[in-house]
């Protein structure tokens, strides 16, 4: 098989699957799923997220926790969380002795550490239109097939310009700098797109496995 086929083999849409029938093949399957959202200073979107993630994935039974890591926000963000009844914690009080490092790594490297699905996924928490096909649509590809891994999202970029919002052009540290660097030292990977999003989900025995920059 070639790059071309794989790619469309293994690239879906979210359209694909819908909540009800993921939830079957999880309780099928016995499998346990976490959430993860890493926060600094997110106050503006988180309690939406956790409101629709509560509504949407949490209570049907999609995913089984919802745990936020922040990494010392000083806007309420932690006190928003708390209000919905998720737990957070400061990414600089898990494995302390490990010492404490600024960056979206080491929060999402610790959440390992608290999180205890067997599959883990992660979602930005400063997005805007959010919707819970954010979580299922990554999701999706691993409760159907047990032959892949890790999971990645990618999507048009809407962009504001002088209060004109475009509907793609953002996303322009991936397109100027991350993906012409894969296409020159990993040219296999010149399908991939958006590899700066931040939604995951991957297996817990292969998230172990690999570092977290």
């Amino acid at each position: 098989m070639d790059l071309n086929q794989w790619y469309l083999k293994n690239t879906y849409h979210y359209r694909q699957f819908n909540i009800d029938s993921l939830i079957s093949q999880k309780k099928k399957k016995g499998i346990s799923i976490s959430l993860c959202f890493p926060t600094l200073n997110e106050a503006s979107t988180i309690g939406n997220i956790i409101d629709i993630v509560k509504k949407e994935v949490y209570q049907p039974g999609l995913v089984d926790e919802v745990v936020v890591i922040d990494s010392a926000s000083t806007d309420g963000t932690p006190e928003i969380v708390k209000a919905r009844g998720f737990p957070i914690y400061q990414h600089k009080d898990i494995l302390n002795d490990h010492g404490s490092y600024p960056g979206k790594g080491e929060a999402l490297w610790k959440s390992m550490f608290v999180l205890k699905g067997e599959i883990i996924a992660w979602c930005d928490s400063d997005i805007r239109n959010f919707g819970p096909r954010f979580i299922y649509g990554i999701l999706g590809p691993l409760l159907i097939r047990e032959d892949i891994s890790y999971v990645k999202a990618f999507y048009k970029r809407p962009i504001n310009i002088n209060g004109i919002v475009k509907k793609s052009g953002g996303g322009r540290v991936t397109e100027i700098l991350i993906r012409p660097t894969l296409n020159l030292f990993y040219p296999e990977l010149s399908w991939l797109l958006q590899p700066l999003s931040g939604e995951y989900a991957g297996r817990r025995e292969i998230l172990e496995k690999i570092p977290f920059i």
